[in-house]
């Protein structure tokens, strides 16, 4: 059931085949299907981007996802406790500032896609992974599996950029 929810892009990695970038649907319908089921994660991140935008935020809309960066957004991720350049919420990545989501892009945009596959399980889902790594003697962050699997989809996307630009096809 799992894997029917991840879909077949993460089946294969699981499986260590060989990662294929899927194109998302991008009828109307779809895409508003995608958003819905992503809500939940999303709100909680919208949440952060406006008290963020009070606190001297900047904001923006990118590749279908609202970008929140400066402001309460860069002092939660430099916390010691977080200490990150970027995390994911839904369609809401905060980012330390515009160059750290810049750098983060493709990696934050695989947890995007996540989101929209496991909708309001996916921080359950990702919290649970944490957990398993923490419990296998791994690092909860580096040994996380979606953390893997947005890593695989990041060098993927580059992948493709690469080849495109080259001609490949």
């Amino acid at each position: 059931m799992l894997l029917h929810l991840l879909g077949a892009h993460q089946a294969s990695a699981i499986a260590g085949a060989p990662v294929v970038v899927p194109q998302l649907q991008r009828t109307r319908p779809a895409r508003a299907a995608r958003y819905l089921w992503a809500a939940p994660t999303t709100a909680i991140g919208l949440i952060f981007a406006f008290l963020t935008w009070l606190t001297g935020g900047h904001l923006q809309w990118r590749d279908g996802v609202l970008e929140v960066s400066r402001g309460l957004a860069r002092s939660m991720l430099e916390s010691p406790r977080l200490h990150a350049g970027a995390i994911t919420l839904g369609h809401v990545v905060l980012g330390r500032d515009p160059d750290a989501l810049a750098r983060h892009r493709l990696h934050e945009q695989g947890h995007v896609r996540q989101a929209e596959r496991l909708g309001p399980f996916f921080l359950p889902a990702y919290f649970a992974a944490a957990a398993a790594a923490h419990l296998r003697g791994g690092h909860y962050y580096r040994d996380n599996w979606f953390e893997r699997d947005a890593d695989r989809y990041a060098a993927a996307v580059a992948r493709a950029i690469i080849d495109e630009g080259r001609g490949a096809s």
